[in-house]
């Protein structure tokens, strides 16, 4: 199941879940997470995050 498919899937479980639980306090944190399933789902694949330099040494005098 790639990463598509799963998050379908999570949204449909909460979505379920959700409506179990519609009398309880569960129930926006169901909708919530479902909301947020959903949003995974039908988003594009994150852009590549550019290289960074690499850090600089740490100057160690300062904190003798």
């Amino acid at each position: 199941m790639d990463a598509y498919e799963q998050a379908k899937h999570t949204a449909r479980v909460f979505l379920t879940e959700c409506r179990a639980r519609r009398h309880a306090l569960g129930y926006w944190f169901s909708f919530n997470a479902a909301k947020r399933a959903r949003i995974r789902a039908t988003a594009s694949a994150p852009m590549s995050a550019q290289p960074c330099a690499p850090a600089l040494p740490a100057q160690l005098d300062l904190f003798a």
